[in-house]
């Protein structure tokens, strides 16, 4: 059974409504906070994964909540902030976006295509294995970019040798079983600190993997770091054996904590997903959870940046605490505005739906109070939201402090509506943030952050 839901679902009451019965499977996932799920579901993977290091107030949301509705027999799934592919057993849930208001989520995957520096214009919107499975292949090369900026993972190996240079516990079983006295040969073991091991096989077994799929081989050769990168671990695992594909994965069916390398396991989970084609699509077996997950705020906040990032803006990344400000001016208070410049400008990216109002005021006291605290801290001369619109934004929607005269200031970037096809959506999205820059150069072309384009 196939169910398509949209995020933050709860306001739009008709969608969501299904028969109890039918997705029984549900209930034991529902309800139950993204920490909770990703303790106990190792082919669950969350972007971005700093949530988790962090503690993330996101990891305490759920995923999906199941509301009981007047018809017993039926009940309703609400959805969060959360979106992507997630399944269990023949229940295959698809989030796309509340933004994208046509049948497929192109949406979602022109933000995955922007964020992760990647170009396709004929994605398979038919098949929903597919579908996934090309997902998770764009995901690669940033998640190996991301372990590799570690190091090179390494860890103990036991290592068999029979040979003359003895430097390990000697096999006496196997000495005896196989050399001849006194002949200079010597059974012995030993444990060495290898780059060829479980975690380095199961990458490169996923790269040869990805070779023989129809966008496998372009996102492995998508930039020079990438090429780089693969050809690092082609390096370290002189021991690959292609047949030995079945092993390797079971070797790394339980994920590896290590206290250095963490970003590998993401990559990890990543590899184990694309090379588990039964768990690409979901799940495989009848109570695993599997999937793929993209937080909706943080992924709209860097697909934002990478329309302004020409502009000098310094951008500030919660998640990661990085870049943050001071309110303090004993450098105490810390806090993490999305984009700004110093006794200039600050913009707070926001995935909601603010084109509703007709008066700042309206926004959500706590997003104003926020704002407002960021100004004061940079010894801003303005500020403002950034938000997706399902319509063309004609005018700026503006007001000022009172007492200080700052202007804070709602932009929008039009999510396309009319695409028949990706390569349409793409070129449309485009057109759209062009409009967007053009209009936030017009609301404020004084400051040290404006460009004569």
């Amino acid at each position: 059974m196939k169910i398509e839901l949209t995020d933050n679902n709860r306001a739009n009451r008709s969608e969501g409504v299904l028969d109890r019965k039918s997705i029984a499977p549900l209930f034991p996932i529902a309800n139950k906070t993204i920490d909770a799920l990703c303790r106990e579901n190792n082919n669950l993977l969350i972007f971005p994964d700093a949530i988790k290091k962090t503690k993330d107030k996101i990891l305490h949301e759920c995923i999906f909540n199941i509301e009981s509705t007047e018809n017993i027999a039926k009940v309703r799934i609400t959805t969060g902030n959360m979106m992507g592919f997630i399944g269990i057993g023949d229940l295959k849930i698809k989030i796309k976006s509340r933004f994208d208001s046509g049948r497929n989520d192109y949406f979602l995957h022109y933000m995955l295509q922007r964020v992760m520096s990647f170009n396709l214009f004929d994605l398979n919107h038919n098949n929903e294995q597919e579908d996934v499975f090309d997902f998770l292949m764009f995901m690669f090369p940033a998640l190996l970019r991301s372990a590799l900026q570690q190091g090179l993972y390494r860890e103990y190996q036991t290592f068999k040798y029979n040979d003359s240079k003895i430097k390990g516990t000697i096999d006496v079983n196997k000495y005896i079983a196989k050399n001849v006295p006194f002949m200079g040969k010597v059974a012995y073991s030993t444990r060495e600190y290898a780059q060829d091991n479980d975690i380095t096989e199961l990458i490169r077994h996923t790269i040869e993997f990805m070779k023989t799929k129809k966008y496998g081989q372009s996102i492995l050769n998508i930039d020079s770091e990438t090429k780089d990168n693969v050809k690092t671990i082609i390096r370290a695992t002189p021991l690959y054996n292609r047949n030995a594909r079945h092993s390797v994965i079971n070797s790394n069916i339980k994920t590896k904590i290590h206290p250095y390398y963490t970003a590998y396991v993401a990559l990890q989970t990543l590899c184990m997903q694309i090379l588990r084609m039964e768990g690409v699509r979901y799940g495989k077996d009848e109570k695993e959870l599997s999937g793929i997950l993209f937080d909706g705020a943080w992924l709209w906040e860097e697909y934002v940046y990478t329309i302004i990032k020409d502009l000098n803006f310094q951008h500030a990344e919660n998640k990661l605490r990085k870049g943050e400000i001071s309110i303090f001016d004993d450098n105490t208070g810390k806090r993490y505005p999305d984009f700004y410049i110093e006794n200039d400008i600050v913009l707070d990216a926001k995935y909601k739906r603010l084109e509703k109002y007709h008066e700042v005021g309206k926004v959500n006291r706590d997003d104003i109070h926020q704002i407002v605290t960021y100004i004061v801290a940079i010894n801003g001369k303005r500020g403002g939201f950034i938000v997706p619109l399902q319509n063309e934004q004609l005018s700026v929607l503006t007001s000022r402090l009172k007492h200080l005269g700052t202007p804070i200031s709602i932009f929008g970037i039009e999510i396309s509506k009319t695409s028949t096809s990706y390569e349409e959506f793409c070129k449309e999205m485009k057109v759209k943030e062009k409009r967007f820059i053009e209009n936030l150069m017009r609301e404020w072309k004084t400051g040290s952050w404006y460009k004569e384009q």
